[in-house]
């Protein structure tokens, strides 16, 4: 089982970025992007709880993950050690770096996140030996 940890812009760094405002005093603040990229597009997922047996990754994209409603964790791994997760607890929103694995879990009867991503997106496919199972430890 997996614990399920809190999302701070300390814990998530390796992964990518907490979207949040640093200086509170700002109105306007770029926090990621990708001058690279060719356009973007904007997703929009319903999902119900599912067992976790697979994790994706992006190697030329990095992916926001907004949570609209329900309770949502988002299980993440460096690219390298994908049988190596942490889990948190998707209460704000959160931009995945390239080629981190993730996938996401819900543990509400549903949720609903909004996606934002390079408008061509190549991804890459782990399945995971065994799937996955979170809980607060």
């Amino acid at each position: 089982m997996i614990k399920i940890n809190s999302l701070s812009a300390a814990s998530f760094r390796k992964y990518g970025t907490v979207l949040e405002q640093k200086n509170k005093k700002k109105v306007f603040s770029v926090i990621a992007g990708d001058k690279d990229a060719k356009g973007w597009r904007i997703g929009y997922l319903i999902f119900k709880p599912a067992p976790v047996d697979s994790m994706e990754a992006h190697p030329l994209s990095m992916e926001t993950f907004e949570p609209v409603s329900g309770t949502t964790v988002i299980i993440v791994a460096q690219q390298k050690t994908p049988e190596i997760m942490e889990a948190f607890l998707l209460d704000r929103p959160v931009c995945v770096a390239k080629n981190v694995w993730h996938a996401v879990r819900v543990v509400s009867e549903s949720a609903e996140i909004k996606i934002t991503e390079n408008f061509d997106v190549d991804s890459v496919i782990y399945k995971l030996k065994k799937p996955v199972d979170i809980g607060v430890i």
